[in-house]
């Protein structure tokens, strides 16, 4: 799923999802905590500003502590990988250190043995 290959991005970013386990996880958003004393507002505006990638916000507790990714509606594999190329940009720009191209990797890894099994398992 495109959620899967979102969260797949984030633990090689070495961040973590707002959701603390599996049973929480959102088929429809993830959000992602920035380290500490890093402002997720930050990555939010650079996103939207330099990149024309909007990213939800955090809300009431989490607000400067998370960003979204939406992953819902009509979406395919590779408009999720432009959307964390996009955020990978952004967090680098605000200096959260990271393996450039790690979360994009991590992500086509994981679409591309998703369906190397689906078509297997079809054929």
């Amino acid at each position: 799923s495109a959620a899967s290959g979102v969260r797949a991005a984030v633990d090689a970013w070495g961040l973590r999802n707002c959701a603390q386990g599996p049973e929480w996880y959102s088929d429809t958003v993830t959000a992602i905590l920035v380290p500490e004393g890093f402002d997720a507002n930050d990555v939010i505006k650079t996103a939207y500003d330099t990149y024309n990638l909007s990213l939800g916000a955090g809300l009431n507790k989490v607000a400067g502590k998370v960003f979204r990714i939406g992953h819902l509606g009509w979406l395919n594999e590779i408009m999720v990988l432009q959307a964390l190329g996009g955020v990978e940009m952004a967090m680098r720009d605000v200096g959260i250190p990271f393996q450039a191209g790690s979360g994009v990797g991590a992500a086509v890894e994981y679409f591309t043995g998703a369906s190397a099994g689906a078509k297997m398992a079809a054929e």
